[in-house]
């Protein structure tokens, strides 16, 4: 993969980690206290992996070709712990909005 992939990629990547952030700040607003309870915990280990993602992304985006693969790595792992987090999170989004 050439530099060029590999950024748009990632960039694509992290957009998707913003989007999935986004979903649950929905549903916590549409959702009732105690969900709103619930889904909490999950949203702060979400942005919390979304500041770390960012922050790997500025490493990629300043980095030298040997460093791409590592930090695509990190960028990747915070994507699937990401998506592991949203998961649990939607186990608690309102019923209405379930599919």
């Amino acid at each position: 993969m050439n530099e060029e992939t590999v950024r748009e990629k990632l960039q694509a990547e992290l957009e998707n980690l913003q989007s999935i952030v986004d979903e649950v700040k929905l549903q916590m607003h549409l959702g009732a206290k105690e969900a709103q309870d619930k889904i909490q915990p999950h949203l702060d280990e979400l942005e919390q992996e979304l500041r770390q993602a960012k922050e790997k992304w500025g490493q990629f985006e300043s980095s030298s070709e040997s460093a791409w693969a590592d930090i695509q790595a990190g960028l990747r792992l915070s994507l699937k712990s990401m998506q592991h987090a949203f998961e649990k999170a939607k186990k608690h989004f309102p019923e209405q909005d379930k599919k």
